[in-house]
């Protein structure tokens, strides 16, 4: 499971989270399911934990923010990929979010960085995001506003 990853490809993605812990899966697991997982099935299986983590990621990569709620639970790991490790990472061409501290020693935020984001923030260096871990106490809705506008700026 080192090598776990979960959703679309890296040929597929739009964007990949890069995560420092990995959810619970069904018991019966199959090649069919990391490439589409069910969403909903996860949230069930590991908490509220996971439904803000798909929450948050759902509100920074909706094409609509109005429809995050439906993305989220029909779309979104068919646009976003999730990687557990650095070296997944190597054929991906796209945005990729850094998430939390447990990377930054292989994949430190660069000094060109622009910081996004007041009390709470991130930094983008496209095509990279080092951003808080994905739960409201680090991640308010305020900083994914800001950063999502930043996003749909810089890649339009």
């Amino acid at each position: 499971m080192s090598d776990l990853w979960l959703g679309a490809c890296t040929d597929e993605a739009d964007y990949v989270f890069l995560l420092p812990n990995r959810p619970v899966l069904p018991n019966s697991v199959d090649a069919s399911f990391l490439k589409r997982p069910d969403v909903p099935l996860l949230i069930e299986l590991n908490g509220n934990h996971w439904r803000k983590i798909f929450t948050i990621m759902a509100k920074l990569t909706a094409p609509s923010y109005d429809s995050w709620k439906v993305f989220r639970d029909k779309e979104l790991l068919n646009k976003v990929g999730i990687a557990f490790s650095v070296g997944q990472l190597s054929d991906f061409k796209g945005v990729i979010f850094i998430v939390g501290n447990t990377f930054r020693d292989e994949l430190p935020v660069e000094d060109a960085a622009q910081e996004i984001g007041e009390a709470h923030t991130s930094f983008v260096c496209l095509p990279y995001i080092w951003c808080p871990y994905l739960d409201y106490r680090q991640f308010p809705n305020i900083l994914i506003q800001a950063l999502r506008e930043y996003i749909l700026e810089k890649t339009c």
